[in-house]
């Protein structure tokens, strides 16, 4: 059999930290004190959880879950920390989640949060197989960690969806997978095609920068996937630690897959349009993520500050689709 309790208690003990860090803590507090009650729990991912080349423009990412979304903006209104209108930013999270916004620590401390805000039963479905897009299980099949969650119960749930989001991983990387694998070519190729199929561009390299950064946590973890899909026929042993697909890629899978991140592509670039609403000080982000993932300079004009909906998105779109060579 396999053995979804050994995997779940080895991410698990690498998610719920003994020790709190103490520099991401005080944005964790300024989101659940600033959300109020309809706050459920915060994730803490991405480059600053990592430590994957942070810059000192990143800013730490959360997913943020909520019970309500329309109570929690306006929870995050009431308390300043937002100044968009709670009920459109709502609506927005309906339609499209997650939302992307912005939160600063309490105080003149430059730290920023880029806090994507989900129901927790809409991440327990964008983690499984019925989820809608990459946008979850390509952020949470890499390390997270649990910072805060409201009770047990809701723990257990966040654990459930970093479980799902972990499993499954065959269900997207299959195309691309070599005849044979073992761990570190696995986990290094659900690197690769997972960041070549974002809106964003990435530098040359990253993937092999982010599998240096996470090869702890990666090959522990997916060593019990790996062994769990075998137990489960998905997949076959060929040696020690070598594993081949169990049946081989049809041509419709193929087309599917692609289908798929193409519908997640789409999906991204509508979430880009949204943050010009929901994420405060929007345009300044992006021009330095733009600036930061291109490194390239990129200088605003008048006009572009004045009406970046004309002028500037075309523009950005460009920076954000360039791309090194992509995932094969």
């Amino acid at each position: 059999m396999a053995s979804p309790d050994r995997l779940r208690e080895a991410i698990r003990a690498r998610t719920f930290p003994s020790e709190l860090r103490g520099d991401v803590m005080p944005l964790v507090r300024s989101v659940v004190d600033g959300g109020g009650e309809s706050v459920l729990g915060v994730l803490f991912f991405g480059s600053r959880r990592t430590q994957a080349s942070p810059d000192s423009w990143s800013g730490y990412d959360l997913f943020v879950l909520t019970r309500e979304y329309r109570e929690f903006y306006r929870s995050l209104r009431s308390a300043g920390a937002l100044r968009r209108s709670p009920s459109v930013v709502a609506a927005l999270n309906t339609i499209l989640p997650p939302n992307q916004i912005s939160v600063r620590e309490a105080g003149e401390s430059p730290a920023l949060a880029k806090c994507a805000v989900i129901s927790l039963a809409t991440l327990l479905r964008e983690t499984s197989l019925r989820r809608r897009d990459h946008f979850c299980v390509g952020r949470l099949f890499q390390p997270t960690e649990v910072l805060y969650a409201r009770d047990a119960a809701t723990a257990e749930s966040l654990l459930d969806a970093l479980v799902s989001a972990h499993r499954a991983t065959l269900s997207w990387v299959r195309p691309w997978l070599p005849d044979t694998f073992d761990v570190e070519t696995y986990c290094r190729t659900l690197l690769r095609v997972s960041l070549g199929r974002e809106i964003r561009p990435e530098p040359e390299g990253r993937s092999d920068a982010l599998w240096l950064a996470q090869k702890d946590y990666l090959a522990a973890v997916y060593d019990i996937v790996l062994g769990d899909l075998a137990t489960t026929g998905e997949l076959r042993t060929t040696g020690a630690g070598i594993y081949a697909l169990a049946r081989r890629v049809s041509a419709a899978e193929r087309l599917r897959t692609t289908a798929y991140f193409r519908r997640s592509m789409l999906r991204a670039t509508e979430r880009w349009l949204k943050y010009m609403i929901t994420f405060d000080d929007w345009l300044e982000y992006i021009v330095r993520k733009a600036r930061r993932h291109s490194g390239e300079d990129i200088v605003l004009t008048q006009r572009e500050r004045r009406l970046p909906i004309v002028f500037l998105w075309p523009r950005v779109i460009r920076y954000l689709r360039h791309k090194g060579p992509k995932a094969k």
